[in-house]
């Protein structure tokens, strides 16, 4: 299988892969001129992008050894080929809903390490076996904008029911200025699990732009310590967030539901232009 350069219709739009000449097989995907995911094919566990890594970072300092993971959102399937080289031996499901997306990933970049599926993620939750997964990590996005319905406690609550006890649910939230979608997202994780952390660049944090923010959750202890001193590293720089700091950070957001959910915030249209 050979990616080759060029645009595709798919089901939410038009994707292209873009080759990087800077790298030996680097491969950019997009969709309607919107980034979704980098892939080398070279070295696997380069990760270009920096919530991406964020989310890795939470990924290594998990439980050494193979993981059950369950991916909702597929992209490029770029943190699945991490994992399976990094933690050989794991089981992993990536759930995507553009059935285009997915075949062109398919035959661009295979699917060793793990299986992909078709399906919308809600709608195939409630029939993944419960209490079986290490780590659920949810990039769900359409046209840049988090779906409504993978916003919600009750969303929350099902991916919940996968976990095994010590394990972790990361998702990626996008927001900006008065960070007020972010701020009940972590409400809502918050109702839902014991420990809550958020990784982002400080920037972010003080809403000078719209970009990406990473939340994790868990029952359990999340290491704290270990993600703080590699989120501090010179290259892509973060800032996490915990404990009552968080709690403060919320500012007495309500966790979102079912029945108060409305439209996650919408990136400024001038944030992909070139």
């Amino acid at each position: 299988m050979e990616p080759v350069s060029g645009r595709w219709p798919v089901d939410f739009g038009q994707a292209e892969l873009l080759r990087n000449l800077d790298a030996e097989d680097g491969w950019l995907l997009t969709v309607d001129g919107v980034a979704q995911s980098y892939v080398d094919r070279a070295d696997l566990t380069r990760l270009e992008f920096d919530y991406v890594r964020l989310i890795a970072d939470v990924v290594d300092h998990l439980t050494p050894g193979p993981l059950s993971t369950v991916h909702l959102g597929g992209g490029a399937c770029t943190l699945a080929r991490y994992i399976a080289v990094t933690r050989p031996g794991s089981r992993q499901l990536v759930i995507e809903a553009d059935a285009a997306l997915a075949e062109l990933v398919r035959t661009s970049f295979g699917t060793s390490g793990f299986r992909l599926r078709v399906g919308d993620a809600r709608t195939e939750l409630p029939r993944l076996r419960r209490g079986e997964s290490d780590l659920v990590v949810a990039d769900l996005f359409e046209a840049a904008v988090m779906p409504v319905h993978v916003t919600t406690l009750e969303w929350v609550q099902e991916v919940q029911r996968l976990l095994r006890p010590d394990g972790a649910y990361v998702v990626n939230v996008a927001d900006g200025r008065t960070l007020s979608f972010a701020r009940a997202q972590v409400a809502t994780l918050v109702a839902a699990f014991e420990h809550v952390v958020l990784l982002a660049d400080p920037s972010v944090l003080r809403g000078r732009r719209f970009a990406n923010l990473v939340l994790a959750a868990s029952t359990t202890a999340l290491p704290v310590a270990a993600l703080t001193r590699r989120a501090s590293r010179a290259a892509g720089r973060a800032r996490l967030v915990t404990g009552d700091e968080l709690q403060i950070f919320t500012g007495g957001a309500a966790p979102i539901t079912d029945a108060t959910a409305r439209e996650a915030p919408r990136p400024p249209p001038d944030l992909f232009r070139h």
